[in-house]
């Protein structure tokens, strides 16, 4: 009977663990179409309902592994549903990143080998195998081929050569024809396997012959690369990077397909997805590049003969766009129109073809032209990616590198350091034998470097004479084990360069993160300053950020509570005051308008930053202690000064979950016998958004008052307007994004425009702040903006002290 008990137990398991499988197939699933074909709210917060499931379920697991991992997905997915819109880029490779650790653990848990691989398809697939297939056993190839993308083979019999390649197709096969057997029967081997299927990949072949007999040998066998020795392992890398792409990129091919008329629309997309091509419809072209940022095709199909506007110059505009300055493009044409298009389209880089076309040739052009382009991609990035006298990552592919596996960190990595290796002697040694004599250095120190780092251990070349090491899971004494093992490679030995022998003095600074409480570049600046105090420690030369091997979480929560504490501290003693800025009229409007600003000043009489301090009290009880403080010395301001003035005072989130705002407010104006209407009070479009039932009890409490409201900082939320329209603002603050640039940017204003009429009609007077120069007044008067702030009519002061009725635009 326990038996019995026992297997329903484990029977119910199973069950759970395959619930969760299918749930994060469809998790994973919508969110790459979310990603990469076109972006819904509504879709987004069905992830929220799924992963809501799948913590259902994981309760009743007993994974802990999984169930953290799940309530972080529910977390993660909700705050970026709170956000509205888009997540930002960090979000989404946080998101990524949960969903691929998933995958992870359900497919390798206690269980895990009852299941399938997770059916949704990672967009890239580590490891491929690469079978090096030579007589030569002290070749440097595999040397130059250790790299963390590849795991690599070396087979030195063509036996067992042809046995382990019939048993198990590799990614790609290096194959040195120079057999002792002859190249003759080494290329009949590959035929051989080529014609029973065996042997469907990549092959790269390597010969001491380089006459084009023998290159057409290679080819009539599948070579997809010929190289002659001495070989250039550079060039063999990079060749053999771009073969491995359609393995190791998922959706390889991605094209979009411009074309108003879905039924040849579809009939090419169902053509491509046949061919295995992922293509993407738009049958409303004017929507085209919105759909091209999304999805990030690597070819576009444009049928020049659509109703909408003209294909050529839908072509050209985008063309023009700086996302598709790469991007391939083919055009479809009428037969009658191939002439027209032939002296009149100047578009580079694309392609005219004649409809309708046979499906086949289209796919074979489709496919020609994207790998071609990838392998121009690949290129490119090769070069702008890696420094070219170390042969590592340059400073900006590592910044990159870091921070996206800061994103990660917590879900792959429990730990992320970074280790800053100056080279402290280099400038000595450029100045006393020159500059080649100095990259031949740095390049023989990166390859001594290299031997030391395991496969997960990133290095850049990261300024002149300093190299940045990236080590995940690695702590304490261990990353001192490692810092003290690049120290002791680099300096034990010459350097040989022609006839001289140098030695070289290393100096290693280090900084450790275990959580995202802190940015990469934070870490990047500790590493440096641990870099500048190991020139002191004369001893080891090494020394680690004081604060950093123990980072914990409390040391962050203490910072806060440091901080919360001296804002106490401004409040009591009164170590804080307001300035005022004039919101001024540009159509003659007299009225005199000011923002309330506040300004805290420490107990050495230093200003303090309001921003740092709004964002720590934001959502705490001081921030409503502040935000009375200030609206009470406002309505003391306006009973002092009897003339007509209105005073806009910007409100933090915790005030509006104050439900006994309203009676104080009341009380107070009654008190200083100062009328409602002369105040407005802002709230960021942010905030109001996150914070919906709170606005509304706000704005309810206020209008009754007669109190006027402002929603600050708008035009950056999912739909601005709609939010305008539920809250009835009577003054909309545009967001600065919306105003930069303005005098040069003619899409932008015309947006600016539509807006500003948007807002009128819905009884919102449009306030323009940051205005710091002229040249933007005729601007904005031109598009209907009524009022305007910023550093050009005046700075902040205490006084109110601007002439509204002489102000003169």
């Amino acid at each position: 009977m326990n038996q019995a008990d026992a297997q329903d137990n484990q029977d119910n398991q199973d069950n759970q663990r395959a619930i969760l499988v299918n749930h994060l197939k469809l998790v994973d699933d919508l969110w790459q179409k979310l990603f990469y074909v076109k972006w819904s709210t509504r879709s987004f917060a069905m992830l929220e309902r799924l992963a809501q499931d799948m913590l259902q379920c994981a309760q009743s697991d007993g994974d802990e592994q999984l169930l953290k991992l799940i309530i972080q997905l529910e977390h993660h997915v909700k705050s970026c549903l709170a956000a509205a819109g888009l997540p930002q880029e960090s979000d989404r490779q946080r998101l990524t990143a949960l969903i691929e650790a998933l995958h992870e653990v359900l497919a390798t848990g206690k269980e895990g080998s009852r299941y399938d691989q997770p059916l949704t398809l990672a967009r890239f697939t580590p490891f491929p195998q690469i079978v090096l297939i030579t007589p030569d056993e002290t070749t440097t190839t595999l040397a130059k081929l250790d790299e963390p993308r590849y795991q690599v083979l070396r087979i030195n019999d063509l036996t067992e050569a042809e046995r382990y390649l019939r048993e198990r197709p590799p990614g790609a096969v290096i194959l040195d024809v120079d057999f002792p057997e002859g190249p003759e029967r080494v290329l009949e081997l590959i035929a051989n396997l080529r014609a029973q299927a065996y042997l469907q990949v990549p092959l790269l072949v390597c010969s001491e012959r380089s006459d084009m007999a023998a290159r057409l040998e290679a080819v009539r066998v599948g070579a997809a690369a010929y190289f002659s020795k001495p070989v250039d392992h550079d060039e063999l890398w990079g060749v053999l990077g771009e073969l491995l792409l359609p393995q190791m990129a998922a959706n390889y091919y991605r094209v979009l397909i411009v074309n108003d008329r879905p039924s040849e629309a579809w009939e090419i997309a169902g053509t491509l997805e046949e061919q295995g091509v992922t293509p993407l419809v738009v049958i409303q072209p004017l929507q085209v590049l919105q759909d091209i940022h999304r999805f990030r095709p690597d070819l576009l199909i444009i049928d020049l003969d659509i109703k909408e506007v003209a294909g050529a110059e839908l072509a050209q505009v985008i063309a023009q766009h700086r996302e598709c300055d790469f991007l391939p493009i083919i055009l479809l044409c009428f037969q009658a129109d191939m002439a027209h298009y032939l002296a009149n389209l100047d578009l580079p880089g694309a392609t005219l073809l004649v409809k309708p076309m046979p499906p086949s040739h289209l796919c074979w052009e489709v496919k020609q032209r994207v790998r071609r382009s990838r392998s121009v991609r690949v290129r490119l990035s090769a070069l702008s990616n890696s420094d070219g006298v170390s042969g590592f990552h340059n400073r900006r592919r590592f910044l990159m590198l870091l921070e996206q596996s800061f994103d990660t960190l917590g879900l792959r990595a429990r730990s992320l350091a970074v280790l800053l290796v100056v080279l402290d002697n280099l400038h000595s040694i450029r100045d006393a034998a020159g500059v080649a004599t100095a990259d031949e250095i740095i390049g023989q120190a990166a390859s001594r470097l290299h031997q030391v780092l395991a496969q997960d251990q990133h290095a850049a070349r990261f300024g002149d004479a300093v190299f940045a090491v990236m080590v995940p899971n690695l702590v304490g004494e261990p990353l001192m084990h490692l810092a003290r093992r690049i120290r002791d490679t680099l300096e034990n030995g010459y350097y040989k360069v022609g006839e001289q022998a140098l030695l070289v003095r290393i100096r290693v600074g280090m900084a450790v993160a275990t959580d995202r409480t802190q940015d990469h570049l934070m870490l990047v600046q500790r590493a440096d300053s641990a870099c500048t105090m190991a020139r002191e420690a004369k001893s080891e030369r090494i020394y680690a950020h004081q604060n950093i091997l123990a980072v914990k979480r409390d040391q962050e929560i203490s910072s806060r509570t440091q901080l919360l504490e001296q804002v106490q501290d401004i409040f009591d003693h009164e170590r804080l005051w307001l300035v005022f800025q004039p919101i001024v009229s540009i159509r003659g409007d007299a009225v005199e308008r000011y923002e309330v600003l506040l300004r805290l000043r420490d107990r050495q009489n230093l200003e303090i930053v309001p921003g740092s301090v709004f964002g720590v009290v934001h959502n705490h009880q001081l921030g409503l202690k502040l935000d009375r403080w200030v609206i009470e010395h406002a309505i003391e301001v306006l009973r002092q000064r009897r003339s007509p003035i209105t005073l806009f005072i910007k409100i933090l989130p915790i005030t509006l979950q104050d439900r006994t705002l309203s009676t104080w407010l009341r009380g107070r104006l009654e008190q200083a016998e100062v009328e409602a209407e002369r105040i407005v009070f802002e709230v960021a479009e942010a905030t109001a958004e996150r914070s919906l039932r709170d606005m509304f009890g706000f704005l309810g409490g206020i209008k009754l008052l007669g109190c006027g409201f402002c929603l600050d900082r708008f035009g950056r939320g999912s739909d601005s307007l709609g939010l305008l329209k539920n809250l009835g603002a009577d003054y909309v603050k545009l967001d600065m994004y919306l105003v930069n640039g303005l005098a040069r940017d003619r899409a932008k204003q015309a947006q600016l425009q539509d807006l500003v009429q948007s807002l009128e009609a819905l009884g919102a007077a449009t306030i323009v702040g940051g205005v710091e120069d002229v040249k933007t007044m005729p601007i904005l008067w031109s598009l209907g903006v009524n009022l305007i702030q910023g550093f050009f009519l005046q700075q902040p002061y205490r006084e109110m002290s601007y002439d509204f009725a002489n102000a003169a635009f």
